[in-house]
């Protein structure tokens, strides 16, 4: 059954006219917003079913959808569109009802600015274009309303929207002028939304508010959030008001915009020069909101923006004009999966700085930082035991696989993002990104089986997941392993990211070898013959302790990221590799030297092999580099990297240690083997730094409980459940008492 009927069209207002270059589009195009009555004569339940092609608001009779934001899923919206159905049963009546659809440019309208100076996304992307809407509006099963050519469409309050820079908004008029409505059959694929629409939350309120010597006010809001800002204010006709969004203060106390500047446009480079962002464009892509107010009260929220700060800096306001600021976080609505807390202050605010890190940068797509705001599969392979232990990540995770099939190159590569924008850092070719990157696809898709169960996707994907491991395999390893990054991130790296991560060489032939892993895993799940994918997994085992195993016993370049990848393919004892591995730490002044992926190999690893107590050592080290040096600021937000030039201060990317929390202080492990988290393995680590730990996850089987505290005569006390039919493993130091 198709989800919309034939007689549903497209619609929107006239195409948009940049000029020969783009460079128009940072002029003012007022938005559109489309309108129609309609009449319900009875009604007990009313569905809205919409596509977007950018961002819409929808309103029905002057209410909103609830507190849904940024209502429009990026894809390649060649290849398919989502659909998301409403119950506006509350918000229709009998009779005459009205619709009001406002459209922004979201990431079907992107500017031309060039990203790192070379990206521009409107001539990357598959496709962009002219915001446009689809929906159909049923009551009791009958339909009252289509997007069609008898809708209305006139001028919106909106001179500018853009999903980096921010908006110009002209509050002196309601409506602008009427617009001819344009209408389309479609042609598209459409399928419902997997992921959890993204929603408005709690207001952060403007607490501090200073003045700056050239009279503009700095607003303070105690944390690092990514939402809408929401601003109440007294001003006079056609005074402006420009606010401008940081993420952290300068030496001298003042607001400092480098480290979410768009693309890095209008940042410092080492050679010397300013990042260009191609014509028309600002000569520094700050967060910027623009209002042009009307006389008395004014109030200004963002309707197609979020925006990634601490401090808000307004220009044009005096702090007697200043009403109410709020800072409004909006993100997807993923539910939470695992509970936490540890009796220790400073482990339980590193719990909240990773979940909130993490929330802040998921826009139905996983994000790495506002000055970015792409789905890169690097992060996601850091990440992804950490975030499923946080949240139910099923619906993002089937996006996120789509998104990569969806931009498989007819070679059978995948790209370095999902959705692809153009970026390949190294990668095999264009299109297609780095190992690591594109290792993602597969992991995600055996991830979603382990923790929910996902036979499905395995099923659905396993065509594509094989086109992609036999496209790598052809090569030759020694070719193949130099189109790696490495252990991104690590604090070891000396020069840039792409020359001076630990192991890269190394790291290359493992990651290469996982892909052979992964076929095999998914051949044994829908009882296919893998071996062929056993024997080159074995034959690549074998060359990689040949060509990196060393007489001492280390591996690789020596470094703590080739012991982690070491033990990942278990190339030898893991008990052994993991002595190594403290030992190396401990000279290295007890810091973790490996990048985003051994970070994450070698929390599980230490946690695994009773080693969590140097895993805590480096969690609660002082001074830098170190989490605590990090979290500093108070912003309770987690920095891109620990002493990196020019990071964002709002990046998830080192937040895998919300992984120990979960397997270590509170026990939980899912094993690896696991089907729908129907197995899981408790080893709790009875920490020094605390006398007691509780902890939940939530699965497909039911939730799993573990607690433990520590008694006045020094004994340890263990608690558990689990659902039943769940096989549970319980890995506890003789001695301790289980409950």
């Amino acid at each position: 059954m198709a989800i919309m009927d034939d007689k549903v069209r497209w619609i929107s207002g006239p195409a948009y006219d940049y000029g020969t270059n783009d460079a128009g589009y940072y002029q003012a195009h007022r938005n559109h917003v489309l309108s129609r009555t309609f009449v319900v004569d009875t009604h007990a339940e009313a569905l809205l079913k919409i596509a977007v092609l950018g961002y819409a608001r929808v309103l029905i009779n002057g209410q909103p959808l609830g507190n849904i934001e940024l209502l429009g899923d990026w894809t390649n919206y060649t290849k398919l569109v989502y659909v998301r159905t409403f119950d506006v049963s509350d918000l229709v009546h009998e009779g005459e009802n009205q619709i009001e659809v406002e459209l922004g440019n979201g990431w079907y309208n992107p500017s031309p600015l060039t990203m790192f100076g070379k990206y521009n996304l409107r001539e990357r992307l598959a496709e962009v274009g002219t915001p446009q809407v689809m929906l159909t509006l049923e009551a009791d099963e009958q339909t009252a309303l289509v997007s069609d050519e008898s809708w209305e469409c006139h001028e919106g309050q909106l001179l500018f929207n853009n999903v980096y820079l921010g908006e110009t908004c002209d509050l002196r008029s309601e409506q602008g002028a009427q617009l001819d409505i344009v209408a389309c059959k479609n042609s598209r694929l459409l399928e419902p939304a997997a992921v959890e629409p993204c929603r408005r939350f709690a207001p952060v309120a403007g607490r501090d508010v200073h003045e700056l010597e050239d009279g503009s006010l700095v607003v303070d809001f105690h944390e690092l959030d990514t939402g809408m800002i929401d601003i109440s204010f007294v001003a006079h006709q056609d005074d402006e008001v420009i606010i401008r969004y940081a993420e952290e203060l300068d030496e001298n106390g003042a607001p400092s915009y480098e480290s979410s500047h768009a693309g890095l446009v209008g940042c410092l480079v080492p050679e010397g020069v300013r990042v260009p962002g191609g014509p028309g464009a600002p000569d520094r892509a700050v967060q910027t909101d623009r209002i042009i107010c009307t006389e008395g009260e004014n109030h200004f929220t963002n309707r197609f923006t979020v925006h990634s700060c601490r401090y808000a800096v307004i220009e044009g306001l005096s702090h007697d004009q200043l009403q109410k600021i709020a800072l409004v976080p909006a993100h997807t609505d993923l539910a939470p999966a695992g509970s936490i807390a540890t009796g220790n202050e400073f482990y339980d605010s590193m719990v909240d700085a990773a979940v909130r890190t993490k929330l802040n940068n998921v826009h139905g797509l996983w994000e790495d930082c506002a000055r970015e705001r792409l789905g890169y599969g690097g992060d996601m392979i850091a990440l992804a035991a950490s975030n499923l232990m946080a949240f139910d990540c099923e619906g993002l995770i089937r996006k996120t696989v789509r998104d990569f099939r969806n931009d498989q190159t007819a070679a059978g590569g995948v790209p370095e993002t999902a959705p692809f924008m153009g970026i390949g850092s190294n990668g095999t070719a264009y299109g297609e990104g780095p190992l690591l990157w594109q290792l993602a696809y597969p992991h995600l898709v055996l991830r979603a089986h382990q923790f929910y169960g996902c036979r499905d996707l395995v099923e659905q994907e396993w065509p594509y997941v094989r086109k992609l491991v036999d496209y790598l395999l052809e090569w030759d390893p020694a070719e193949l392993s130099a189109h790696c990054l490495g252990d991104h991130g690590s604090v070891a790296t000396s020069e840039s990211f792409k020359t001076g991560t630990p192991d890269k060489e190394m790291v290359g032939w493992c990651t290469i070898a996982r892909f052979a892993r992964a076929a095999v895993r998914f051949c044994q799940i829908l009882g296919q013959d893998g071996s062929s994918y056993e024997a080159r997994l074995a034959g690549l085992k074998a060359q990689i302790a040949e060509r990196f195993g060393n007489a001492d016993g280390s591996w690789g370049d020596g470094t703590q990221t080739g012991l982690a990848f070491a033990a990942d393919l278990g190339l030898a004892d893991e008990h052994e590799l993991a002595e190594r591995l403290v030992t190396k730490i401990a000279e290295e002044d007890g810091v973790l030297t490996t990048g985003i992926f051994g970070t994450t190999i070698a929390f599980d690893l230490l946690h695994r092999t009773g080693h969590s107590d140097v895993v805590e050592s480096w969690l609660t080290r002082e001074d830098a580099p170190s989490y605590k040096a990090m979290l500093a600021s108070g912003n309770k937000a987690l920095a891109e990297q620990f002493n990196a030039f020019l990071s964002s201060y709002n990046h998830a990317m080192f937040s895998s240690y919300l992984q120990w929390f979960y397997q270590g202080l509170g026990g939980i492990r899912v094993a690896d083997d696991a089907v729908g988290a129907n197995k899981v393995v408790l080893r709790p680590h009875f920490s020094k730094n605390t006398d007691r730990v509780s902890c939940a996850l939530e699965t497909r089987q039911g939730v799993v409980r573990t607690a433990w505290q520590r008694l006045e005569d020094g004994e340890i006390a263990f608690s558990y459940s689990a659902p039943k039919g769940m096989e549970v493993q319980v890995e506890v130091p003789a001695g301790v008492h289980i409950r």
